[in-house]
């Protein structure tokens, strides 16, 4: 099932429905079930697992016209806003690119070193994770900053380049400690488009002046983006095979697979339990695919522009991105 998070015209209130794969109509599942607390949100359909995934395939089989929408009635919003937000390096191959390119851009507009020589330096940071035996890693970011699909994203006034990335992301449905590999695929509820915003001449001073590449590079108002729908796991079961497309203004700017990562999200679900826990709700991200920043590209996003990030049985995650007023 796609199950997504939108409010109707005239009432601001959010609901859960589902794509009824028409291309016209989504269920509105908080009205199909009004006493069922299961349905009040995509966070509290996570957490009644089973019953309510039931209840809203039955749904979905006896479509009833009383409790239909049409879909250009409503506004998507963000499915919901992550208990906490992960970007992790089960995909790593364009690290070792990216670096270079941000060396490269220090060295020519900065007093910096050469670009070998910060390339040199920054490497050992992001070398071992190229090693499918080490453990993966991720950073936090900032769930208050998750925006809606179909959003007009300003570019920050602070940048003159922002870029996207193109992630495929997990959503936990079960909570859980120390979690054995073979259970690790129960906690998993589904997959959605992440999209990874990132000012990249803030990020290349940063890594500059402390090596960091996140912080205020990452996470600024509506950097994190996630969407259209979250898919429950039963309808993409290899999730590790997935084309994945980006396409800015119509025309297409990069292509890669989720084939390319080194971890599964299994393995992830393993490796952060051990660490503190996973709670239900949280989202990840694989990390960028390769191809899949204009950055990687020598690319730079013009502005305005349209970004469509589209993965293979998810669906088309889509921001026009203006200048400031």
């Amino acid at each position: 099932m796609k199950v997504v998070t939108f409010h109707r015209q005239g009432d601001p209130a959010p609901r859960l429905g589902l794509d009824n794969r028409d291309g016209s109509t989504y269920t509105d599942l908080t009205a199909r079930f009004p006493e069922d607390p299961a349905f009040g949100s995509m966070l509290a359909f996570i957490d009644a697992g089973a019953p309510a995934l039931e209840k809203a395939w039955e749904a979905f089989l006896k479509l009833d016209g009383a409790f239909l929408v049409e879909q250009g009635t409503v506004t998507l919003l963000s499915p919901f806003r992550p208990r906490r937000l992960r970007d992790c390096g089960l995909i790593v191959a364009h690290l070792r690119p990216s670096m270079l390119k941000s060396a490269q851009w220090l060295a020519a507009n900065t007093d910096a070193p050469s670009a070998m020589e910060l390339y040199t330096a920054f490497d050992p940071i992001f070398a071992p994770h190229y090693d499918p035996a080490v453990p993966p890693l991720f950073v936090d970011r900032d769930p208050a900053t998750a925006c809606a699909p179909g959003a007009v994203l300003t570019w920050p006034a602070e940048s003159a380049w922002m870029d996207y990335e193109l992630e495929l992301a997990v959503v936990i449905g079960k909570a859980g400690t120390d979690i054995a590999p073979e259970n690790a695929a129960d906690h998993v509820f589904g997959y959605t488009v992440y999209n990874d915003w990132t000012l990249r001449d803030i990020q290349a001073a940063n890594m500059r002046r402390s090596g960091e590449v996140h912080g205020d590079a990452k996470d600024f108002p509506d950097s994190n983006s996630f969407g259209p729908c979250v898919v429950t796991k039963d309808e993409i079961p290899d999730p590790r095979n997935l084309a994945m497309t980006v396409r800015v203004n119509g025309e297409v700017w990069g292509a890669g697979s989720s084939a390319r990562m080194i971890h599964s999200f299994e393995d992830a679900v393993v490796a952060f339990s051990r660490n503190g826990g996973i709670k239900a709700g949280e989202v990840w991200g694989t990390g960028t695919v390769p191809d899949g920043s204009s950055f990687e590209l020598g690319k730079r996003l013009p502005r305005p522009a349209f970004v469509e990030l589209e993965i293979e049985g998810i669906g088309k995650l889509s921001h026009y991105v203006v200048p400031q007023a």
